[in-house]
This record gives structure tokens, C-alpha cells and sequence, in this order.
């Protein structure tokens, strides 16, 4: 679940700004104060190419805390959002990259750091979304990642909505999603894995669950993926066990199956069921997604990015959302 995202210069490579346009600053709290006269977006000024720090110091009478809101161009990315007078993104803004692929979030110093949401391979037929904490350019931290195979527009409402798509749900480290759940909709049909991840993150565990749509329970033991061994259990609407079969892998990938052995549905199975875990988590990831949608759109455009609350209407709300999924 990596990918090697482009907007970050290497250290040795200069950044190149074509253009800017500013039109207001930000101060240490965080308020944004117009640097022009009353009317928005009026008397913009444009920073040539090529000009130095010192130069742009000598526009503002403090140089520690001053941060602007602008629009800006090089050859590596385009960019709209918060920009430091050391020539840095910083803050949040949007950045699409030279390849395509486009990030909204937090920055620290040039550094994608924070919240963020990334889409990748913008021009193949396969979408790839992350959405959660990044720490020094990597996710880290609360995250779900979406890979998209099939998604139709409805346009009775203008929204997309997902048919095929593979997403996993919990908690990242140097990349990779290390623990948590994994969520499948194929042709709107949904199962969701309750497991611990192996290295690849895939699934791996000698006790997992998953949950497939239409009352179908597995629990047994799964590696890289691959179910071994355990048993399947069929429950009906009010919840009672109507078909269990247990079965294992051989080495030629085939199973021997047992239909005698009898056993309970265990309680967290039954819960889950009744709760309608599987549509709880197709909901919440597809008002996600349309919420990712909308702010992308938004953010795009300069004059409505700038009047964006990036923490209550991007950040938090979108967390919040996750949240449901994390914590279900």
C-alpha cells in the first residue's frame, strides 16, 4: 500500500517558482489579516522568478511568524495554500504534482506532516486514495486507504458512487497499514476482515473473522490472505445458525470439508450481524469519498480555497468519519 509521491524536492534539487499570487498573510494565531485594501483579491502582487529571501524580507516588518495564503507555480508542482516568507509550504494547502497525483493537507516547512489526503495514479483505470496522518512525508499514524476499481456517476445527484473497491482501515506505520480492518465492495457486495496484517499488509492471523454480506461468518486461520483452515457459518435474519461446515487446505489447494462437527455462533459474530457492520462501513467509506470529492473541488479554485476552514471542514470532519469506521 506505497506509493512514491512526487511534490517533495530532493535536497539537493533548487525549487523554481514561476509565479505568485498573494492576497492575504497570516499571523502566529492563525488570522488571516488582508495585506491588500478591503475588497478581496484586489491589488495582487506578483513575486518574480528567482527572487531571494532577503528580498521578500524587506516587504514585511516581521519575518518569524508571517505566513501568506497564495497561489503559486514550478516546474516539480502547482500550489494553493499557506506559504511561508522563507519560500516553504507550511500550514495546508493543495498541491497537485508534475505526474498527477494530488495531495490536500498539512505541511511543516515543505514537509507533508499532519492530516492529508492523497490520490494517486490520476490516469489509470485503478484510483488510489489515502486519507489520515502523515509524519515526515510517510502515513503514519490513523489512516484508511482506498483502491478503487469501478465507480459510477449518478447524476440525479452529480455524486460518484464506488462499486468495486478494496480499503484498509486503522493504523499506519512507515507506509504501510500494520493493524486494523480491511473492507471489499465487488459489485456491491461487501466483506469485511477482522484480523491482524502481516508485512505486506495482508491479512494473517490463526484467529480471524470475516464477515461477508448476507449473513455469512468465516473464523479460522488465514495466511497471507489465503483462508487455511476454520469453518463457515450461515445465519439467518433473526440470527440463529442454519448451515456450519468446517474444512481445511491441502497442499494441492484443495480442502477437505466436514459437515458433522456443530458448534454455537460465538456472541461477537451475532453482534456484529446485528449491528450491520458491513453496511455501516460501505456508508461511512463512501461518504468519504464524496466528502474528499467536494473539498478537491473547492480547494482547486483559489477564491473559494482561501475562504476554507481547512481544520472544521476538511480535517476534523473527515477524521470524525473515520472515527466511526476505527472505533466500530
Amino acid at each position: 500500500m506505497s506509493s512514491n509521491p512526487g511534490d517533495i524536492p530532493s535536497s539537493e534539487e533548487e525549487t523554481t517558482f514561476d509565479t505568485y499570487e498573494i492576497d492575504y498573510k497570516i499571523f502566529k494565531d492563525g488570522e488571516f489579516t488582508k495585506k491588500s485594501n478591503s475588497k478581496p483579491f484586489e491589488n495582487k502582487f506578483k513575486l518574480i522568478p528567482g527572487l531571494t529571501q532577503e528580498e521578500l524580507k524587506k516587504k514585511d516588518e516581521s519575518t518569524e511568524f508571517i505566513k501568506y495564503f497564495c497561489i503559486l507555480s514550478t516546474k516539480n508542482f502547482d500550489y494553493i495554500g499557506v506559504l511561508t516568507n522563507h519560500l516553504k509550504r507550511d500550514k495546508y494547502g493543495y498541491s497537485k504534482m508534475e505526474n498527477g497525483d494530488e495531495f490536500l493537507g498539512e505541511y511543516k516547512n515543505e514537509i507533508r506532516e499532519g492530516f492529508g489526503i492523497y490520490k494517486f495514479n490520476p490516469s489509470s483505470d485503478i484510483s488510489e486514495i489515502y486519507i489520515g496522518e502523515y509524519k515526515n512525508n510517510k502515513k503514519e499514524g490513523k489512516g484508511m486507504y482506498l483502491k478503487i476499481s469501478k465507480i459510477i456517476k449518478d447524476d440525479s445527484t452529480n455524486d460518484f458512487i464506488l462499486i468495486n473497491y478494496n480499503s484498509g482501515i486503522g493504523t499506519f506505520e512507515e507506509d504501510e497499514l500494520k493493524t486494523g480492518r480491511i473492507f471489499t465492495l465487488k459489485d456491491g457486495v461487501g466483506l469485511l476482515y477482522q484480523g491482524k496484517l502481516n508485512q505486506l499488509g495482508e491479512p494473517e492471523d490463526d484467529d480471524a473473522l470475516i464477515f461477508e454480506e448476507g449473513n455469512k461468518i468465516f473464523k479460522g486461520k488465514i495466511s497471507n490472505g489465503n483462508m487455511i483452515e476454520g469453518r463457515n457459518i450461515f445465519v439467518n435474519e433473526k440470527y440463529e445458525k442454519t448451515k456450519a461446515y468446517y474444512f481445511n487446505k491441502k497442499e494441492n489447494d484443495e480442502y477437505d470439508f466436514d459437515y458433522n462437527k456443530k458448534e454455537e455462533v460465538d456472541d461477537e459474530c451475532i453482534k456484529k450481524i446485528k449491528e450491520g457492520a458491513i453496511k455501516l462501513y460501505e456508508k461511512e467509506i463512501q461518504n468519504i469519498f464524496n466528502i474528499i470529492n467536494n473539498i478537491f473541488n473547492k480547494f482547486k479554485i483559489y477564491e473559494t480555497a482561501i475562504n476554507i476552514d481547512f481544520d472544521n471542514d476538511i480535517k476534523n470532519k473527515i477524521m470524525s468519519e473515520i472515527d466511526k469506521i476505527y472505533k466500530h
